[in-house]
């Protein structure tokens, strides 16, 4: 396929199969962006139907057909990080590899043209991203934003009324609960030694099955600092990342552990998503 760039001096076939390369990814991508608004716009009506009808607290069902809608978008995604990976960088790779230097004019002028090649598909691809990200967020959106902070300080302000209250069951000793807990907890009576469950009430649960959405909401300036920022800044998604975690750890710090192993995959993932950048 690539034994045209032996002509090192005027390679016309090259030009060709540059201009038809991203003909083909401007086009790849055209029609994913058209079935993303297509599923989108179309699973909306049901999508906000599910959510008013969802009796369940904890809204599951609205929260699966979500999740499977968000995984259709992150499907495209896939895809079209894939073909970029293959016929964008693999073609400018091995292309390269047989023009003349850089120094000499011949290889000046052909490597110009593959950068300003390879800028264009980046251009086009982050265009795609944006309109992704778009489509994601009205999907989130299509119930209308919660104020989950207002919810997470009344969760707070009903577990202060409650945290002396609670009654050994072996002594009937008075216990307080120190913090609030979200799932059920063993606390040690401190007259008996019994351990007694327990049990947080729903609305506490529910923190627990929110807290990155809060969190999220919390630093949504910083992740749309980042989602403005041309090229893509690493810095600023990381910087939004960290801040996200940091809020999500101060809202369930039981998590902590476990969140911070989620936050190192996502700063890898994204890391190498935009290695060739």
């Amino acid at each position: 396929m690539f034994g045209l760039f032996n002509k090192k001096y005027h390679n016309p076939e090259l030009l060709k199969m540059i201009a038809e390369t991203q003909d083909r990814w401007f086009v790849f991508l055209d029609k994913l962006e058209i079935r993303m608004y297509e599923m989108c716009t179309a699973a909306m009506p049901e999508l906000r139907e599910v959510f008013e009808q969802d009796t369940d607290p904890y809204k599951r069902a609205h929260g699966r057909m979500l999740m499977g809608l968000r995984g259709q978008v992150n499907q495209m995604r896939k895809k079209a990080d894939q073909a970029k990976e293959e016929n964008i960088f693999c073609f400018i790779d091995q292309a390269t590899s047989q023009l003349p230097g850089f120094t000499s004019s011949a290889g000046r002028e052909y490597h110009e043209k593959l950068i300003t090649f390879r800028m264009d598909c980046i251009n086009r691809y982050d265009a795609f991203e944006e309109k992704m990200t778009y489509y994601t967020s009205m999907l989130d959106n299509v119930a209308g934003e919660q104020d989950l902070e207002a919810f997470y300080q009344a969760q707070l302000t009903v577990f202060e009324s409650i945290q002396n209250t609670f009654v050994c069951k072996q002594c009937g000793g008075n216990i307080t609960i120190a913090r609030i807990f979200f799932i059920a907890t063993y606390v040690t009576c401190p007259f008996c030694q019994t351990q007694n469950t327990f049990i947080p009430s729903t609305g506490a649960q529910m923190v627990l099955h929110r807290a990155r959405s809060l969190a999220e909401q919390r630093t949504a300036h910083l992740l749309k600092n980042y989602e403005e920022s041309k090229p893509k800044s690493h810095h600023l998604y990381q910087q939004y990342l960290r801040c996200m975690f940091d809020e999500w750890n101060k809202i369930v710090p039981d998590m902590t552990a476990e969140n911070e192993k989620f936050y190192l995959r996502l700063l890898q993932d994204h890391a190498h998503s935009i290695n060739h950048y």
